[in-house]
């Protein structure tokens, strides 16, 4: 939400008057309106891409878990392994394969992050490793009596 001349943003003050008086006030009938078993989940992700920062006055109320991105070495490894594990059955041509498929579907997916990431003259879509999963996903459904070869 934008963010007012004075630093709040309306809807963000409205959740945090909830979560702290536990309801609001009635404008038309001037009284407040008590709210009871609530229970909020909230996720949001990096201030980027015209998204603002959310104010520490909402960010207390909550119990925060950060789920930090997997480094480059990570997955390489994970998608390595599920190549490896995935060729098994085919030549051994084609199982040499999987680490050249699994290096450039990282360094692609991660060169596509950082050049196209978005900003507020320019939002697109933002790639995630569901986006390289996907890929590896789409590998897999080759069949061994179809990929003999390593050209194939």
């Amino acid at each position: 939400p934008a963010v007012e001349q004075f630093g709040a943003s309306p809807p963000i003050e409205l959740l945090r008057q909830l979560l702290t008086q536990g309801g609001c006030y009635d404008r038309k009938q001037l009284f407040f309106k008590q709210f009871v078993d609530l229970s909020f989940l909230a996720a949001c992700g990096p201030c980027e891409g015209g998204r603002n920062t959310i104010t520490p006055r909402l960010v207390r109320q909550f119990h925060l878990i950060q789920i930090p991105n997997l480094s480059e070495d990570c997955m390489r490894k994970i998608f390595m392994s599920i190549m490896t594990g995935f060729l098994q059955p085919f030549s051994a041509e084609v199982r040499e394969l999987a680490k050249a498929m699994v290096n450039s579907s990282v360094e692609i997916y991660l060169r596509l992050k950082e050049d196209l990431r978005p900003r507020p003259s320019k939002a697109h879509y933002t790639f995630n490793l569901r986006d390289l999963a996907k890929v590896f996903q789409g590998l897999m459904m080759v069949v061994p009596r179809t990929c003999h070869t390593a050209s194939q």
